[in-house]
């Protein structure tokens, strides 16, 4: 199966994305593709049409070149049901994309008539003998939660057992993939209800993390996965170049968030009687992210692919031997905000798989002051490469920190450690800058 979510469809650049993706699924012979939800961007019709019309331009009458069926697993997400009929820009827009209105209008009949089937709230289909109940975005309230609980249960007789069966919507699943942490959860309903099915595999997509981050697959009494944007990535908030959602204050503030709008993820699910392989590929450079995630099956009680369990024996990444840190010189620079200040540069090497055996999720990057007998952190930074959601390839420059010269010790000797980090909290050995002189005395 393919796997995609939020694609976004809404001009050629984003067209061509998807059908980019399909051409590899094809290349691939899915015997079906998943889109999570977000398939068009503005709400309107005319991009369920370019969907439309270039899923049946790879797949003619839903078929391979072999002519096998490729089934559609789809659902509508939140940007699918917009009313952006009163804002400026939407009246804006080109005549030939509002022709045809927006989904919402007549959410039902744009799916029969874009996507050749009845339109169901949820519904359930089979591929090669494995069940995959979806469940659309709700256009009446608004929210993701709309009867899914109910119908999993009513068909509890026939999902439950050892083989596992596939369950999609837009919004996470509360409480699983990427953590509590996470963007855009649901009312927590489908995962209480998935509990009692340990043999369910979820997909949904909504917060864009993307697929270099492994907590993007969650097991508990189920699996949960994040599905990623096939659009644009946004890695999990908090680094000093990333965002931070919900925080007032000027923090992060001394590096612009890093861009991941040229970025696009997608999967290729492969379904074994013993496991379920998860090839993990960014479609801009056409590269694998790393390598494919394997779940054994069955699931097992003890959830093998935990986060606990994952933290207990995820390689931990290290720098290479020659490692080290170097300083620039202090500089006139401008924060985040536009605000000019003084700035020093850290830098090293970014540890990538290629020559220490695994790749860092991202660096944690202190600051040490040394007075008489002690040595003591006086700050902390956590940083991204600046193409951490890009394949290693794309990834090779040196990581850069910068930090404001206000944030540094005045009177005391310091120095800055980097250590790199995996995505469940271990960390690697450090490399330590030389000690730098006291700013004043």
């Amino acid at each position: 199966m393919g796997v995609l979510s939020d694609i976004h469809v809404c001009d050629d650049e984003s067209e061509a994305s998807f059908r980019h993706a399909l051409e590899y699924f094809r290349d691939s012979e899915v015997d079906g593709v998943i889109i999570a939800g977000d398939m068009a961007d503005h709400g309107l019709a005319y991009e369920l049409f370019r969907i439309s019309r270039t899923w049946y331009s790879v797949f003619p009458k839903d078929r391979r070149p072999d002519g096998a069926h490729v089934e559609k697993v789809f659902v509508y997400g939140n940007h699918d049901a917009f009313d952006n009929t009163h804002r400026d820009w939407y009246k804006a827009l080109p005549k030939e994309q509002l022709k045809l209105g927006p989904v919402f209008e007549n959410y039902g009949g744009n799916w029969k008539k874009y996507f050749m089937e009845d339109f169901s709230q949820i519904y359930m289909k089979e591929v090669k003998g494995y069940k995959f109940v979806c469940c659309h975005w709700s256009f009446e309230n608004h929210r993701q939660e709309c009867g899914a609980p109910e119908f999993v249960k009513a068909h509890a007789a026939e999902l439950a057992g050892e083989k596992p069966f596939f369950y999609i919507q837009h919004a996470h699943l509360a409480h699983t993939c990427n953590g509590d942490w996470t963007w855009g959860e649901d009312d927590g309903a489908m995962t209480e209800t998935l509990k009692a099915f340990p043999n369910a595999i979820a997909f949904s997509g909504h917060s864009h993390d993307p697929l270099t981050d492994g907590r993007d697959l969650w097991q508990g009494e189920f699996t949960s996965i994040g599905t990623a944007s096939l659009r644009y990535v946004l890695p999990i908030g908090g680094r000093e170049n990333s965002s931070m959602d919900g925080e007032s204050r000027n923090i992060p503030s001394q590096m612009p968030e890093i861009a991941g709008h040229y970025c696009h993820h997608g999967m290729v699910m492969s379904v074994y009687d013993d496991r379920i392989t998860f090839e993990r590929r960014e479609f801009y450079y056409d590269e694998s992210l790393g390598d494919d995630w394997v779940m054994p099956l069955p699931k097992g009680a003890d959830a093998p692919l935990s986060f606990a369990n994952m933290a207990k024996t995820a390689p931990i990444p290290q720098f290479a031997g020659n490692a080290a840190v170097t300083l620039s010189p202090f500089f006139m620079g401008e924060d985040r905000y536009g605000k000019a200040t003084e700035q020093i540069e850290v830098s090293f090497p970014a540890v990538l798989s290629k020559d220490t055996g695994v790749r860092a999720f991202d660096y944690e990057v202190q600051i040490e002051q040394r007075y008489a007998d002690l040595t003591t952190v006086t700050g902390t930074k956590h940083v991204y490469s600046a193409h951490c959601f890009y394949g290693e390839s794309h990834d090779q420059d040196d990581v850069k920190c910068i930090f404001a010269k206000d944030e540094l010790p005045r009177m005391f000797e310091y120095r800055f450690v980097v250590r790199p980090c995996e995505c469940y909290g271990g960390k690697g050995e450090p490399i330590c800058s030389d000690w730098q002189k006291p700013l004043e005395r």
